[in-house]
């Protein structure tokens, strides 16, 4: 018999059971691991995915952006730009004034991005299980609204 989260390992979860919480806190462990063991073939991990990501998609971010787009902050998402910056996927350059840096994705990678595109899809395929595409979506529209405080 399939485990719940109303017992987990013959273990009363108590007040969590049923609970929202509990359940995004162990979907989301089960939802990262399984995304670490796929991107685990081509060394990155799930923040140096959201990293390029982003960064693809706003070309000339500044890093303080980033860090904002991520929920990290600055001290955390600069790792992240070193890394990916050694990789060859990322440059930093100049902004629009001498104090601020644009990161840019390079060639290299775009093609990694374009790589990672599909190990997410088929990282999302097996998290998702069949549950229809619309449903599926309106379960990403709410958690992220949740994300967002509303």
């Amino acid at each position: 018999m399939a485990k719940t989260v109303q017992q987990l390992n013959n273990t009363d979860l108590g007040i969590l059971a049923g609970t929202l919480s509990y359940a995004v806190k162990r979907a989301y462990l089960r939802v990262i691991r399984d995304l670490e063991v796929a991107l685990e073939p081509l060394g990155f991990t799930p923040p140096l995915l959201a990293a390029l990501a982003i960064i693809g998609a706003n070309p000339g971010i500044a890093p303080s952006r980033l860090a904002d787009a991520m929920g990290h902050g600055r001290s955390r998402a600069a790792p992240l730009v070193d890394a990916l910056e050694a990789l060859g996927h990322v440059t930093r350059g100049p902004g629009a004034d001498r104090r601020s840096l644009e990161l840019r994705m390079t060639r290299r990678g775009e093609a990694m991005l374009a790589t990672l595109a599909g190990l997410l899809a088929a990282h999302e395929a097996r998290i998702l299980g069949g549950m229809p595409a619309a449903e599926a979506g309106a379960l990403a529209r709410r958690l992220t609204g949740i994300a967002d405080g509303g």
